[in-house]
């Protein structure tokens, strides 16, 4: 009887072994190249309509794939066009698949969240829907222990595979906030951004592990890279969120600001910004919506915060200029980072000299309230 016991015993190890071991193999991993490298590529605001895909996206996609070769490409927002008045279940489908085949074709690893047209469209493809079709990719690399679908941490790998040499961090920003402008994260984000964060120093020895933020609506602190001036100075831009005028701080930040951002409302009160203060592990927070800024700056707080604009036609943008964001880290340095955009003329090596979506532009505020400030500024001053 004990031989038998011994036999069954053993078999049920070798079992237990095998099923660990293909669990291990078959467990999707994300680590640094053998030179030490890794490469993130930022899409946002793709904003397909399925059948009536335009070519120029795919294409540019295609292109920033086959020139970048990117470690992992990162989805940040409306994905989902949000002039989609009768689109079905299956159309929108059809815009996932629009976009993630060019990868699956390369077999590129992908990680995605949600914009606010994306949620604008939960009535008829639900948030579980949402991430049904974006996981039914083997290249997905979406964890399933987000704090929700679209809220997720993903590990990288130092390149012997033995510790933890990054992280990225999808956060869904949901839609309208109550107050009318945009809500941003709520509060159990941030307590789940924080344990994460936690549980990732605890693994690292007490030492924090380098993370990077990508989301689709920034914190109202992006207001914090920029400087109030008046009406009339050179590139001042119109904010209806205050009723202010702006223009980039060059002390923090450079690049181009086309449109005041339209970041979580000012009266919500989110405490993002302030949690990344307290984890202190945020080397970077990069955000999409806002199609016609493109500038990277760092705050006083030593916040390092940044758009990418738009990547899809079927929006307003700034005709061939529309980008992907490019971002190459370092295992050795994995904080000193660089960061770039590659442009669809610079991929494609073609021009567009016009892209009537992009007369319709929140920029045109900005010549109109130059005009009634001219005449009237003295009289809003007032109040």
């Amino acid at each position: 009887m004990k031989k038998f016991l011994c036999v069954i015993l053993s078999v049920v190890m070798i079992f237990s072994l095998a099923v660990m071991t293909t669990a291990t193999e078959n467990e999707k991993v994300l680590k640094f190249n053998e030179d030490g490298t890794f490469k993130i590529l930022q899409f946002n605001d793709t904003q397909d309509i399925g059948n009536g895909v335009d070519e120029r996206m795919v294409e540019f996609l295609e292109a920033a794939l086959d020139l970048e070769k990117p470690d992992l490409v990162v989805f940040v927002g409306d994905q989902l066009s949000d002039a989609y008045p009768f689109g079905t279940k299956e159309d929108m489908t059809l815009c996932i698949d629009n976009i993630i085949a060019p990868l699956a074709e390369r077999n590129i690893p992908f990680v995605v969240t949600l914009g606010n047209h994306d949620h604008d469209h939960f009535d008829v493809f639900t948030k579980a829907e949402q991430r049904a079709a974006y996981s039914s990719y083997d290249n997905c690399y979406m964890p399933e222990d987000g704090w929700d679908e679209f809220t997720v941490n993903v590990p990288v790998l130092t390149s012997d595979g033995t510790d933890v040499a990054m992280s990225v961090f999808m956060m869904n920003t949901h839609n309208k906030a109550e107050s009318g402008g945009y809500s941003g994260v709520v509060a159990d984000q941030n307590t789940w951004y924080e344990n994460v964060s936690e549980d990732l120093k605890t693994a690292n020895g007490g030492e924090d592990v380098p993370s990077m933020v990508f989301q689709h609506i920034p914190p109202k602190e992006i207001y914090k890279l920029m400087r109030e001036c008046d009406y009339n100075e050179e590139g001042a831009i119109y904010s209806r969120r205050d009723n202010k005028w702006y223009v980039l701080d060059e002390t923090k930040a450079q690049g181009d600001l086309g449109e005041a951002p339209c970041s979580e409302d000012f009266d919500n009160i989110t405490g993002q910004y302030e949690s990344w203060l307290k984890t202190g592990n945020v080397m970077g927070a990069f955000f999409a919506h806002d199609h016609v800024n493109n500038f990277v700056g760092v705050t006083e707080d030593g916040i390092k915060m940044g758009y990418n604009g738009g990547t899809g036609f079927r929006a307003y943008g700034v005709g061939d200029e529309r980008s992907a964001r490019v971002f190459e880290f370092n295992e050795n340095d994995v904080e000193n980072y660089s960061t770039r955009l590659l442009t669809y003329k610079e991929a494609t090596g073609k021009e567009i000299p016009v892209v009537l979506v992009d007369l319709f532009t929140p920029a045109l505020l900005n010549p109109l309230m130059k005009v009634v400030y001219f005449f009237f500024g003295w009289l809003i001053k007032m109040f």
